[in-house]
């Protein structure tokens, strides 16, 4: 089932951008990659106060002469204008008031707008449609359509149901990969909730796992990506509500995950993507055969717990999970830990070989996978 949602103008960012910092509706607009519409009507929603005309109006450096030439030979749009000039559409109303040019609609030149209360209403509640695209559609200005809109007192959509710029799709509802997608949001994501649509956010270094964020969420939304000036990638995808089973942070895993074995090793699978280490050792003096291994640090007591206790059941020899880092402790790259760090180790080679049998079929790093192959041609060579 497909779905949409709003562009997603949270209140506490409209605030800063508007109240705090001065930006202009249109600047605003442009920040969240949407029409001015949205902004408009999320003030509203928000009941966030306007700036007056006057206030909100910037300097528009434009003589009446070339303003009269783009506006009555050129017929630009008022809101082209202010496009082309890159000010708000009100700055332009507001210069055409202070020159004492008259608009078209003043003088009774601008095309009625043929749209029924029955059209309009089936265009912005059947079909979805944003006030911008139905402007586009009966070929006028959005600001035309929104006084349409507002004379017929038709009710709005809501914050919860506007239209975005990308389309959303529910999830699949497939156990496995939401047990894989629960492991590796445990290990490596940022989850936050918004009205209507869920963030999820990664930073990293490491190609490949900016492709596998890529490819586990490209079939529900388009992944956005970009390089930060730290040298990171950034990665951020807009999901919505049928993911709300990414918000849970929780250090544990849920029983219906630990019941079920492939379910289990589905999971396992996405915290190893995210937390895990497959290694191979250097091949120490006198022998001919290095050693092999697989590791997972984290700060989450329980679940490393939980993770030994589902390998135990599948009879796969490890010790109990140590902490590797005290709190306080100071890592190579100057960071401190606020918990204590803890790992599962397993370096015995009958468990590792089962743990490799059980665990690669979930496998999607690309990086883990030609490491896990690299150790499978390790066990053979120490069987030899």
């Amino acid at each position: 089932m497909t779905a949409w949602n709003k562009i997603n103008v949270p209140e506490n960012k409209l605030r800063n951008l508007y109240i705090n910092k001065g930006l202009s509706i249109f600047q605003i607009s442009k920040r969240f990659g949407c029409t001015t519409g949205p902004i408009h009507r999320s003030l509203k929603e928000y009941k966030i106060p306007r700036r007056s005309l006057s206030e909100a109006c910037t300097k528009v450096p434009i003589s009446r002469k070339q303003l009269q030439k783009w506006y009555w030979k050129d017929k630009m749009s008022m809101f082209e204008i202010a496009d082309k000039l890159k000010c708000t559409h009100s700055a332009i109303v507001h210069k055409f008031k202070k020159l004492s040019i008259k608009s078209r609609g003043h003088l009774g030149l601008t095309k009625p707008i043929r749209l029924s209360r029955r059209n309009f209403e089936y265009l912005y509640h059947k079909r979805k449609l944003s006030l911008n695209k139905i402007a586009k559609i009966v070929h006028c200005s959005e600001s035309g359509i929104e006084r349409r809109f507002n004379n017929y007192n038709i009710v709005t959509r809501g914050i919860k149901n506007r239209a975005c710029k990308y389309k959303k799709c529910d999830f699949s509802g497939d156990l496995i990969e939401k047990a894989y997608l629960i492991g590796f949001r445990l290990g490596d994501l940022n989850v936050t909730k918004y009205v209507s649509v869920i963030q999820v956010r990664c930073s990293t270094t490491i190609p490949a796992q900016t492709r596998l964020i890529r490819n586990l969420f490209k079939p529900y939304t388009t992944p956005h990506i970009w390089k930060a000036k730290r040298g990171t990638t950034e990665i951020v995808c807009l999901v919505n509500r049928s993911f709300d089973f990414l918000l849970s942070k929780e250090d544990r895993i849920p029983d219906w995950i630990l019941n079920n074995s492939k379910i289990f090793w589905a999971f396992f699978a996405g915290y190893a993507d995210a937390e895990g280490c497959f290694y191979i050792h250097k091949i120490p003096k006198g022998k001919s055969v290095a050693s092999a291994g697989f590791q997972v640090q984290t700060q989450q007591r329980r679940i490393i717990n939980e993770l030994w206790k589902g390998i135990k059941n599948n009879k796969i020899v490890a010790p109990m999970p140590i902490i590797s880092r005290k709190a306080g402790a100071i890592d190579k790259r100057s960071v401190i830990n606020n918990k204590d760090m803890w790992r599962l180790s397993i370096n015995r080679k009958k468990s590792l070989n089962k743990l490799i049998g059980l665990i690669e079929p979930y496998l999607k790093h690309k990086n883990k996978i030609k490491k896990v192959n690299k150790i499978k041609e390790n066990l053979i060579l120490r069987d030899v």
